[in-house]
């Protein structure tokens, strides 16, 4: 097919004069000077343009991340060195949050800033809520005992919480 379509164009450029020849050669160039500026140049250009126009903002988001991610670290820092006080902070007013500080019967301060904590029955869906709240606070339940409560739906929680990183 390709050869037949190469050889029809042959025999319509052998029967034409130099000079047609050279025109049509001309124009072929000239056609393909232009479709390669049209369909590669120009988009490339066009991109180019529009990425040296977002790149000012862009490095600026990124010193912005830069300086949060900083802050973000001393604050991590500030709140590792705080040891156990600020795990058990967290812990109280994440269970203050929930309305479940009445509902702790037994909370210890362990070594290795772990706290080990019990609960009264409570109702499956806000004790679930209350340890995701924890978790997305950076505290890691070590160790997790449910023992069924007389009602249904009720659950007694005993709890080793740790508030180091994962």
């Amino acid at each position: 097919m390709a050869n037949e379509w190469l050889d029809r164009a042959r025999g319509h450029l052998a029967g034409r004069s130099p000079r047609e020849r050279m025109v049509l050669f001309a124009g072929g160039l000239i056609l393909l000077v232009l479709l390669g500026y049209g369909l590669m140049y120009k988009p490339l250009d066009e991109a180019r343009a529009g990425l040296a126009k977002r790149l000012p903002g862009e490095r600026a988001e990124l010193r912005l991340m830069r300086v949060q991610a900083a802050e973000i670290q001393r604050l991590r820092t500030r709140m590792g060195d705080s040891g156990k006080g600020g795990l058990e902070q967290r812990v109280k007013s994440s269970a203050a949050a929930f309305g479940l500080g009445g509902n702790i019967t037994q909370f210890a301060t362990l070594a290795d800033n772990q706290i080990q904590l019990s609960t009264q029955a409570l109702p499956a869906n806000t004790w679930i809520d209350w340890l995701s709240d924890l978790e997305r606070q950076g505290v890691t339940v070590v160790r997790c005992q449910i023992t069924a409560g007389e009602q249904g739906g009720l659950a007694r929680l005993e709890l080793t919480l740790t508030g180091g990183r994962r």
